[in-house]
């Protein structure tokens, strides 16, 4: 069972479905979302960056609340999401908001390195946020997705005039960015990019990764992002990369050319 919930976040208001079934109870994260509890930094930085001349591309766009938010912003907004159970959902919350359908387009598919079938591995359930490329602690909880490189991607889905990226994909970044790198030097979009080394840090029993592997990995991320002018953190700090590496629980960056 679920209804209809309002969505008011700043200038913007919309509507999605609430849950109340497991293991898609969302009521409760939409409540966060309403009252400001939820990655608030998140809503301001596509305050910042967004605006009606460019497109938004969002990987990871899980439910949907920053597409739907950024599709009233943007020209055009595009969210990759791979895991089946929250693209069902994410689709269901746009039709919901016919003033944003003709400027937003969903994609079933997993951003990937290579165009090939992926493997996608889930921590608890389908749908929980958590799904990611890479297998961690659910080696064993896995489905096949379509992999698509970004160029393919915006190849095939006519993507133009990106002027910004937001990227959250449960420390698959640290995979996908170098095959990105040639794209985003090109084209310069400002990148909103989730790191998870705590992700990669986690106990694996198949393939465990000490810390400075994933030291290694960070290095070989920022060196791929090394053309952007400037690293901010969520609140517009302006970030040295010698922060990005000490830094073992993750948070999110932006990476820009744009002075904040």
């Amino acid at each position: 069972m679920s209804w209809i919930m309002d969505i008011s976040k700043h200038d913007i208001n919309f509507k999605v479905y609430r849950q109340t079934a497991a293991p898609n109870v969302t009521g409760a994260f939409w409540n966060c979302v309403n009252n400001g509890s939820w990655e608030e930094e998140t809503f301001l930085i596509l305050d910042r960056f967004l605006d009606a001349n460019h497109s938004y591309l969002d990987i990871g766009a899980w439910i949907g609340p920053t597409l739907i938010y950024g599709a009233h912003k943007a020209k055009h907004a595009y969210g990759i999401e791979p895991d089946q159970a929250a693209y069902h959902e994410l689709v269901r919350n746009i039709e919901l908001n016919p003033n944003i359908l003709s400027k937003t387009t969903s994609i079933n598919v997993a951003l990937a390195a290579s165009a090939e079938i992926t493997r996608l591995y889930t921590k608890k359930s389908p749908g929980d946020s958590m799904s990611s490329i890479i297998p961690t602690i659910s080696e064993d909880n896995y489905y096949d997705v379509r992999g698509l490189t970004i160029d393919e991607l915006s190849e095939e889905y006519n993507i133009r005039d990106v002027n910004f990226i937001k990227m959250d994909i449960e420390a698959g970044e640290y995979y996908v960015i170098s095959s990105m790198q040639r794209y985003l030097k090109n084209n310069r979009p400002t990148l909103y990019l989730s790191l998870h080394p705590n992700i990669l840090l986690e106990e694996n029993k198949h393939n465990p990764l000490s810390y400075d592997q994933v030291l290694n990995l960070t290095e070989n991320l920022l060196e791929n992002l090394n053309f952007y002018k400037y690293i901010y953190d969520i609140k517009g700090n302006y970030v040295d990369k010698n922060i990005l590496l000490e830094n073992k629980n993750g948070g999110a960056f932006v990476f820009t050319d744009e002075k904040w």
